[in-house]
């Protein structure tokens, strides 16, 4: 009856493992943007200053950006109205939204200078490498001009910061399946192994 027990432990054990894997793979991965943007008209933007910052939330096509960026011409800049995505259908819901390949769409805003859209239909719109984490491309803003993310002497990217999780490929559930039935085999075995004992 103990060793039956202790069976049924290990099992939920296991599941358990499981389980609380799968749900931090879910959450998608959340790291800081850091460097810097530059426009013509109002200069530089750092996207990591030390009292704001963006951060680059990561869940296939529900990806987004929040927080603020800095501009010493023209102060703060929300990339975000609070947790994406974002619908970007008034005045309570907007933000920069990114699929899955990286490509962003939607709006950043500045009390200073209005609104700033990142998926600009005259431009190509902005995008980060989900391999590097380098931004590239435009945004366009009617008083800032075009916003350039990526040049040979400055970029922004997505940093090294904390990661909640990453959301696992096919491949790699595969992998996560394997090793399930891997264990359980090996339960199953160690089950018989004892029975055959007693």
């Amino acid at each position: 009856m103990r060793r039956n027990t202790a069976s049924k432990m290990r099992c939920l054990t296991l599941l358990a493992l499981f389980a609380a894997t799968c749900g931090v793979w879910a959450q998608g991965t959340t790291t800081p943007a850091t460097g810097h943007a530059w426009s013509e008209t109002v200069g530089w933007i750092n996207f990591a200053p030390t009292h704001g910052g963006v951060t680059v939330h990561e869940d296939g096509s529900d990806s987004y950006l929040s927080g603020y960026a800095w501009a010493e011409n023209v102060g703060w800049i929300k990339v975000g109205s609070g947790t994406g995505p974002y619908a970007n259908s008034s005045s309570t819901d907007w933000g920069v939204n990114m699929d899955a390949a990286g490509n962003m769409s939607g709006y950043a805003w500045s009390e200073t200078t209005g609104w700033i859209n990142f998926g600009d239909a005259n431009g190509p719109a902005v995008a980060m490498a989900p391999d590097t984490g380098e931004f590239s491309n435009y945004a366009w803003g009617e008083n800032y001009g075009w916003l350039h993310f990526k040049d040979a002497l400055y970029g922004v990217l997505r940093s090294g910061g904390v990661s909640s999780g990453t959301v696992p490929t096919l491949s790699e559930w595969g992998i996560i399946a394997m090793m399930l039935m891997l264990a359980y085999a090996a339960h199953r075995r160690l089950a018989y192994a004892r029975q055959q004992e007693a």
